[in-house]
């Protein structure tokens, strides 16, 4: 933007969801490589759910049991090498992009509700991390960030004036990239809606202030929470491949580019 940190009055982030990373407290820096949203390392546990388990995450989360989401991430991150125990100690820090963020901005271990919403930890209506989900994936609970609102009166906490910035600035917002969209397109009332096309394709319909539950596989989740104001909640459908598609395509060599799709796609005749 041609400006000086100083002139900055915030900043916020916007991010992917459920990508999933594990750091050490003290240093800062991570213990393993981030499991993406996309990574599918985790479907057998998934698969390994029995009937009352899906339930519970189902009741509680509002999200279908499923790899995408970070608990089962998490729980693959801590199986290995006695992290588990420096976790439950202390010791480690997990959390999605938007913790990983705040805490290389700030120091500060927090996330939002609309990042928390997507983990299969966090339970939709109480907007809390839930005891019985920990346990089932062995998450301990001191390895987890403090859940606060999406937008901030008192700052998550402050950049580093010797750091990316170069100033001292108040970090205030921040959202899951998806439910940034959402607000970004001003669907600020119950039934306004919007739809992303990317990677995937996600459809999100603003629900108002209760948890809609769906009967037809769209995911509840938290849309965002102001500061001091009650969570606002959304209905999402989710399409996890789409413009991944084409780079699939052309990886294969059924196009030379993803962009070389356009023009058969333009002259399809519209329905």
């Amino acid at each position: 933007a041609g400006i000086e940190g100083e002139e900055l009055a915030a900043v916020g982030i916007a991010t992917q969801r459920e990508t999933t990373l594990l750091w050490d407290a003290a240093t800062g820096e991570p213990v393993d490589r981030a499991i993406v949203w996309q990574d599918r390392r985790t479907t057998d546990r998934i698969e390994a759910l029995d009937d009352d388990e899906r339930a519970l995450i189902r009741e509680r989360t509002g999200l279908a049991p499923d790899a995408y989401f970070s608990a089962t991430k998490l729980e693959w991150l801590l199986d290995r090498d006695r992290r588990r125990e420096r976790a439950a100690a202390g010791e480690l820090r997990a959390g999605t992009v938007d913790a990983w963020l705040l805490a290389r901005l700030t120091g500060a271990h927090v996330t939002d509700p609309t990042n928390a919403s997507r983990t299969m930890l966090f339970d939709v209506e109480d907007c809390a991390w839930d005891d019985e989900l920990l346990d089932l994936f062995s998450v301990p609970r001191a390895c987890l960030p403090t859940v606060r609102p999406s937008s901030v009166a008192t700052p998550y906490g402050h950049t580093d004036p010797d750091g990316a910035f170069g100033a001292r600035v108040p970090v205030t917002g921040a959202l899951g990239d998806q439910q940034a969209a959402l607000f970004g397109q001003a669907c600020f009332e119950a039934g306004e809606a919007k739809n992303t096309y990317g990677t995937g394709s996600f459809l999100l319909t603003n629900t108002g202030t209760e948890p809609a539950r769906s009967e037809h596989g769209l995911l509840t989740t938290v849309a965002y929470q102001l500061a001091d104001e009650a969570p606002r909640y959304a209905l999402e459908g989710s399409i996890f491949v789409t413009g991944a598609a084409l780079d699939w395509l052309a990886a294969v060599g059924v196009v030379e580019s993803a962009a070389a799709t356009a023009a058969p796609a333009r002259a399809v005749d519209s329905p």
